[in-house]
């Protein structure tokens, strides 16, 4: 009876191991930026790129999923200044969609806010599969904490507490 019950242990499947993101917000994102070394410009716009190069899992070869995956987009809109979104940005941008083991971060085209790293006259958007620095069709509410932070005025995520 052991030997039956020990072959029924051996092959008994494994639960899958899940990813575990901490709670993460636009605001999150803005004091992320603004508390790295790098240089980042926040821009609220059309974000286009060429989706058939998004990172697809193949489940049978999770091991083979890249972690990072550059793409190609163009960004139309206006990045942050005191005043507000009020500066034009039309540039292109480089895409990096990064995954950790099968999962990916999504990322769809439209309008965004958006954290970019800044490298001279190039721009960097990260997104990562527990959130990154896009953040799809920001609401009203969103943009104005956006803008408070940058003015230097209260800036807090305001996140639920587990």
């Amino acid at each position: 009876m052991r030997g039956v019950l020990a072959l029924l242990f051996i092959l008994a499947p494994v639960p899958a191991i899940a990813l575990s993101c901490m709670p993460y917000n636009a605001v999150s994102a803005y004091q992320m930026a603004d508390g790295s070394p790098d240089d980042y410009v926040v821009v609220l716009g059309d974000l286009t790129f060429g989706e058939s190069g998004l990172p697809k899992v193949d489940w049978q070869h999770q091991e083979d999923v890249k972690p990072d995956n550059f793409l190609t987009g163009h960004i139309t809109g206006k990045s942050l200044t005191k005043d507000g979104f009020t500066n034009g940005f039309d540039q292109p941008v480089k895409i990096n969609v990064q995954c950790a083991g099968p999962w990916c971060a999504g990322l769809s085209q439209g309008q965004h806010l958006m954290f970019l790293k800044r490298d001279g006259e190039r721009y960097l958007l990260e997104v990562d599969p527990c959130g990154g620095f896009a953040f799809g069709d920001p609401d009203a509410a969103t943009l104005q904490k956006i803008k408070a932070c940058f003015r230097g005025e209260r800036c807090e995520a305001d996140l639920p507490r587990y």
